[in-house]
């Protein structure tokens, strides 16, 4: 079935640039083109749209207002910002409702792939209940402590980028959201950032403090009478598995790059937990069966839910714009042989470390045997044991 793509903007040149630049997709796609964001409304309430991409200056009703209208009423549409504006409250507006930025000119390579990325990273989540709960999430909890840590210190008369970095590298959505945003191609930057304290650092402590005091990108956990699984315990096994995996990654690589990507991708490997603890069916399931069928946390959600909490996350960071490598090793965390790799990389890492931290003979042998890594198991626990004692020191 062909996906359905809405583009909007109210210059009528950029529209026709854009149907020059897409003729080519027509067998691939349904396209719409609108040229002001109640026309694109208009479309949407009678058409089925997958994805709906959108300048963000427009006369009467602006990008940011038309996004936070599509995830209000159209929550399953995916949500992508093409625009040349670069105001800094107009981004910041947009940034709760939109899942990537790109900026014009954008060449067709860019703009195809991103499209063709959205479309195929649907395949993960096939469930459309499912899909229309990530794609409409326009922030994922995080703990309250941190938050009012966080709060306290952009408040601060003397408040420390460092210190603010400090605090949103320990805690997960915070870390992704961050990642997230200096990532998009508004800020322009020459490679991608994966350490959540310089992420930090280049957006400003103004940047910052827009986002959580104007935006409210962050949220305290609500207390519910449903929990699944204890959200602290879920952070502290995300950071630890985060810094296990970066240890491990740059004993084996010596890469400085690539074990930072292994010490986020060990953070957010869990991300997709966050998620399905909010769908009802999944509350209400998971916590019996496990022990009702004799079968393990992942296999038990694949049984309740079609999928397990490592597609749901690959997911969500896809459409975040995370790249490849991370959603990859996101998605394959528990079933890295499904990867097709042939050598060490930071999905090794993460799984690796995942199953030393849970302390569960889960690690997945065949894999390790299929890269000769099996001998050095024992060295990565007791690298594992040190970083540990290092962490909580």
């Amino acid at each position: 079935m062909k996906k359905s793509i809405i583009f909007v903007d109210d210059e009528p040149n950029i529209i026709q640039g854009l149907k020059r630049m897409l003729r080519s997709e027509r067998d691939n796609w349904v396209m719409f083109f609108a040229g002001s964001g109640k026309e694109a409304l208009d479309i949407l309430s009678n058409n089925h749209i997958d994805i709906i991409v959108t300048d963000m200056r427009m006369p009467e009703m602006d990008g940011a207002e038309l996004l936070e209208q599509v995830a209000n009423h159209y929550p399953g549409t995916v949500r992508i910002v093409l625009s040349g504006h670069s105001d800094r409250e107009m981004i910041l507006r947009s940034t709760k409702f939109t899942h990537q930025f790109l900026i014009k000119p954008c060449d067709a390579d860019t703009l195809k792939y991103t499209l063709e990325r959205a479309c195929l990273l649907q395949g993960l989540v096939r469930d459309e209940e499912l899909l229309r709960l990530i794609n409409g999430i326009v922030n994922l909890p995080s703990l309250p402590d941190k938050l009012a840590m966080l709060l306290k210190e952009i408040q601060a008369p003397d408040s420390s980028l460092k210190k603010i970095g400090d605090i949103i590298a320990q805690d997960v959505t915070m870390t992704a959201r961050v990642l997230q945003m200096v990532n998009s191609a508004f800020f322009g930057l020459p490679k991608r950032v994966t350490n959540p304290q310089q992420a930090v650092t280049l957006l400003g402590t103004d940047t910052i403090k827009g986002l959580v005091l104007y935006v409210n990108i962050f949220s305290a956990i609500e207390p519910t009478t449903e929990v699944v699984f204890s959200m602290e315990a879920l952070w502290r096994h995300s950071i630890m598995v985060g810094n296990i995996a970066k240890s491990i990654a740059y004993l084996e690589l010596n890469d400085q790059e690539l074990a930072d990507e292994a010490f986020i991708t060990g953070m957010l490997h869990d991300i997709g937990k966050l998620l399905l603890s909010q769908v009802p069916k999944y509350n209400q399931g998971i916590k019996h069966l496990p022990n009702e069928k004799r079968i393990n946390f992942v296999d038990a959600e694949y049984e309740l839910m079609g999928t397990s909490h490592s597609e749901v996350g690959a997911y969500l960071l896809g459409l975040w714009g995370f790249s490849d490598s991370v959603v990859k090793s996101v998605a394959y965390h528990h079933t890295p042989v499904k990867s097709m790799s042939v050598e060490f990389t930071p999905l090794t890492a993460v799984h690796v470390a995942n199953a030393l931290e849970l302390q569960e003979d889960c690690i997945d042998l065949t894999y390790l045997e299929s890269l000769n890594l099996t001998n050095k198991i024992a060295v990565w626990m007791e690298l594992c044991n040190k970083t540990k004692k290092e962490v909580y020191a």
